[in-house]
């Protein structure tokens, strides 16, 4: 039974059973029969990524130059007949014609009606497109539904309830650590693991949220536990290990954050330095990084339209990047990291034009002479006065898909000027 299933068919029962096909393919195949030639008829089989280009180009073909008023099943002509045939064969074929189009099945008219009018609506789409003056499609643009999962409506209390979790002493670390706690660690190896970690991201594809989540349960492990410089680097890949768990959909497995250590920790060590970490963030791992409040602040920031947002929204990573590199600026809060950052990069992207205006300073709630010690940390990280030999990040935006943002360069000095508040 096997073999007959699997045995190939003759030529002639091919021919006069035809090809199998299922009912959307016979759909399919029946709206682009007027454009196949006599060879495509004979076609056995067709790979599934082909059909919608076959039915699309195939359309593309029918398509007339102008818009042609569809006609109905009952009065279109056979694929054979001749123009003028109808009228010929008098008024009994006219009838048996209307009886034979009055049986048909109805999804068949509708398949065929809708792929003759397909075309039209196409032609009228564009047409209306072409004639409409700007004002319109810009009125249109604003008068669509915004998107929902921008939580539009409740972002202002979103908002509220981070800046509250930011500020929260247990979910703070402490910004003297490395003089008050650790004997061992200094702020130079604290920014080369940064850099380290930046690389070990880049190289599993994980997310940025990730990222400053590691970094963040890092400085908090360091500011109440004393810990060796050579377990520095195991602390790093647990905190990433948390992290990744935490953010992402795939998070790499315990062997690959072992594997990029050159195996200079084992697996236990690894899950026991995991567990240290969480025992001493009890199990709260979702705190309000530099990243959650960028993104809410760069949509605000942009506002040159000539312009792509993503300029904006790839060097405003870089240089809150940059930022974690600093260990002076973990005493600055993560909102105001994220308004200096669009500080300095509304900056750089346009120096001629004071990058601080009353719609940043109402969205962020700083004033620009509050924000001005950061914003020097933040110029002097992206001028390379600060950390010049890690070069993980800068190497990280010269790559084409983030722009080269790294490449772009601020002035030199700050005008005073810009550090003048604003009034309201």
């Amino acid at each position: 039974m096997a073999d007959k299933e699997n045995a190939a068919p003759s030529a002639g029962a091919r021919a006069a059973a035809g090809p199998r096909l299922t009912r959307a393919a016979a759909k399919r195949a029946a709206a682009v029969a007027p454009a196949e030639g006599p060879g495509d008829a004979k076609r056995r089989r067709v790979a599934l990524g082909e059909l919608p280009a076959l039915a699309n180009n195939a359309a593309a073909l029918r398509a007339p130059s102008r818009p042609v008023k569809p006609s109905t099943p009952a009065s279109r002509p056979g694929r054979h007949a001749r123009p003028g045939a109808s009228e010929a064969r008098g008024p009994a074929a006219a009838a048996e014609a209307e009886r034979c189009a009055s049986s048909s099945p109805p999804r068949a008219a509708e398949s065929n009606s809708a792929s003759f009018s397909a075309p039209r609506a196409t032609a009228d789409t564009d047409s209306s497109a072409s004639s409409s003056p700007p004002r319109a499609t810009a009125a249109a643009a604003a008068a669509a539904p915004a998107d929902p999962q921008l939580c539009g409506s409740y972002a202002s209390d979103i908002y509220t309830y981070l800046r509250s979790l930011e500020v929260e002493q247990r979910r703070r670390s402490r910004s003297d650590y490395i003089e008050a706690v650790q004997a061992d660690v200094t702020a130079h190896m604290r920014s080369i693991l940064v850099d380290w970690l930046v690389e070990v991201a880049e190289e599993y594809k994980l997310v940025a949220d990730t990222l400053y989540l590691a970094i963040s349960y890092v400085d908090c492990f360091l500011s109440v536990n004393v810990l060796g410089r050579d377990k520095l680097q195991l602390l790093g890949v647990a905190s990433m290990l948390i992290a990744a768990k935490y953010e992402e959909i795939s998070p790499p497995h315990p062997e690959d954050f072992c594997y990029i250590t050159d195996n200079t920790y084992t697996k236990e060590e690894l899950l026991k330095m995991e567990s240290d970490i969480l025992k001493l963030l009890k199990f709260e791992l979702g705190n309000p990084t530099i990243k959650t409040f960028l993104r809410r602040f760069t949509r605000s920031a942009h506002e040159d339209k000539k312009r792509s947002i993503l300029l904006m929204e790839f060097l405003g990573s870089y240089l809150a990047e940059l930022s974690l590199l600093d260990y002076g600026c973990l005493r600055f809060l993560p909102s105001f990291v994220a308004a200096s950052v669009m500080f300095v990069a509304r900056l750089t992207i346009d120096p001629n034009v004071n990058p601080w205006n009353t719609k940043l300073q109402k969205m962020t709630g700083y004033k620009v002479s509050e924000l001005k010690d950061c914003i020097v940390a933040i110029h002097d990280l992206q001028l390379n006065r600060k950390c010049p030999s890690l070069m993980a990040i800068r190497d990280k935006y010269k790559q084409h898909k983030f722009k080269c943002v790294s490449t772009l360069l601020p002035p030199v000095v700050i005008p005073a000027s810009y550090f003048e508040d604003l009034d309201e």
